[in-house]
């Protein structure tokens, strides 16, 4: 979370426009360096040890801004949640747990009791951190921890606070946004997904797509985002699996269509929230900020597609998502800031785990086993030659063939002229040979210096 931005509230039915309906594509072969992923992995997970921070008390994490001192709880729940989808051990984990658990809302009203509040949420408990909280309690299976915040309590947060029309917002009675109710989904998947709220809330999510309106915007009534299309799609894959309906696969349809792959898709979502909703009388009023990048989500939502992700889209993505230094605000920082955030490199380590996962092929696939690759025939394909799906050999270039081997080319016309020359009559063959000797000891010592030249074994991984 942002803090407080002051002014007026800007209209949440103002989302980015999306660019015109194209299909994008790329030139080559896509391509995913498994090692160029593991690198950058392991550099996102070393500045997360680098950056985490003790807290005044007990415990310790992390703030969304990494540079800052103070620990927040949704910052230091992802952080922790960093390294169990990476399965990697942290030090501190048992202190983020405890900070964690001291920060825990205790009271006797049922829709404050279990839940967490931000910097900026006047000490409510809201759905913004509570949904990543109790999220990832679920995935590093801190139920039975004595230690751990209490996830029943928790839970029954997150079902209280569900809207009667099955989304949520950032407390009960809040307008029902999409980017909420897909943190509520995800964690109560994570939690319970036999829960009758995550059915409601699917419904509710799910209820006015069409054919002429697949994606998803931060309200019903917003125009659709890239942003909200791809984590509404995240969020059905792990909330309901098994579906697969003509409109969701309209919606992943859409998301290709409108994801330029080498755009961040950055920018920020800012509404009002008040403690009954309606934003009117003296009741207090505050604003929460979220940023949103918006191409790794949809990388990790194109991951999720029941026909197989799109090969070059998601090659495209990610060589976006890894280009450049380590050190690039794009990997850490806020755009247009020198800030350093949380938020940045969570979306991007979450994306190359869900790379590192995704299986080699589906149920009706078919793997094709060479000796020194292996190709994977979707099912939509099954019908079809291999040698039709393989990239074709393009013809030879006639002006980077000369370029390459310019030497062997003037040998040859050198060779042409001679002979001309002896059929004419001009000179004889012993002219021919003296002639030629020289460009041929040439050409030998030019090609065999390329030889040398030449690199070994694999191509180094792109930057």
């Amino acid at each position: 979370m942002t803090p407080p931005l002051p002014g007026p509230a800007p209209r949440t039915d103002r989302s980015p426009a999306v660019p015109a309906r194209r299909r994008p594509g790329g030139a080559g072969t896509p391509v995913i360096d498994m090692a160029v992923l593991e690198t950058r992995l392991n550099e996102s997970l070393d500045v997360l040890r680098d950056t985490y921070a003790p807290a005044l008390g007990s415990g310790g994490g992390w703030y969304h801004e990494l540079a800052r001192p103070e620990p927040g709880t949704t910052a230091t729940a992802l952080g922790l949640m960093a390294f169990v989808e990476a399965g990697r051990p942290f030090e501190y984990f048992d202190e983020g747990l405890a900070f964690l658990a001291a920060r825990q809302t205790r009271s006797d009203d049922g829709l404050r009791d279990g839940g967490w509040a931000t910097k900026t949420s006047l000490g409510m408990p809201v759905v913004e951190a509570t949904g990543w909280i109790a999220r990832f309690l679920a995935r590093a299976r801190c139920d039975l921890r004595d230690d751990a915040p209490d996830t029943k309590r928790a839970y029954q947060w997150l079902l209280r606070n569900q809207n009667p029309d099955g989304g949520w917002g950032s407390l009960h009675g809040c307008p029902s946004r999409v980017w909420l109710t897909c943190l509520a989904l995800r964690a109560l998947s994570q939690l319970n997904p036999y829960e009758p709220a995550v059915d409601r809330g699917v419904e509710w999510l799910t209820a006015d797509r069409t054919a002429h309106r697949p994606g998803w915007g931060p309200t019903p009534a917003s125009r659709a985002t890239v942003t909200h299309t791809a984590f509404a799609l995240v969020t059905l894959a792990e909330a309901r699996p098994e579906l697969r309906t003509e409109r969701l696969l309209d919606a992943y349809d859409w998301l290709v269509e409108h994801l330029d792959p080498d755009d961040d898709h950055t920018w920020i979502e800012t509404y009002d929230v008040s403690l009954h909703g309606d934003g009117t009388g003296s009741e207090p009023v505050w604003r929460l900020a979220l940023w949103h990048y918006g191409l790794p989500i949809a990388l990790t939502a194109l991951l999720r597609d029941p026909r197989g992700p799109h090969g070059p889209v998601v090659a495209r993505a990610f060589r976006t998502l890894v280009r450049g230094e380590f050190t690039d605000p794009r990997w850490t920082g806020y755009p247009g800031s020198g800030r350093t955030s949380l938020w940045t490199l969570w979306w991007r380590l979450e994306t190359l785990i869900a790379l590192s996962r995704i299986p080699l092929a589906g149920s009706a696939d078919i793997l094709h086993w060479l000796p020194d690759a292996t190709v994977v025939q979707r099912a939509h394909a099954r019908e079809r030659p291999l040698a039709d799906l393989l990239p074709h050999r393009r013809l030879v270039d006639p002006v980077g063939f000369v370029r390459r081997h310019w030497a062997a080319f003037l040998l040859g016309l050198v060779c042409a002229a001679s002979l001309l020359g002896v059929a004419a009559g001009l000179w004889g063959w012993k002219d021919f040979w003296l002639s030629v000797i020289l460009p041929i000891v040439l050409t030998a010592i030019d090609e065999s210096s390329k030889r040398r030249r030449a690199p070994r074994g694999p191509p180094p991984a792109p930057p």
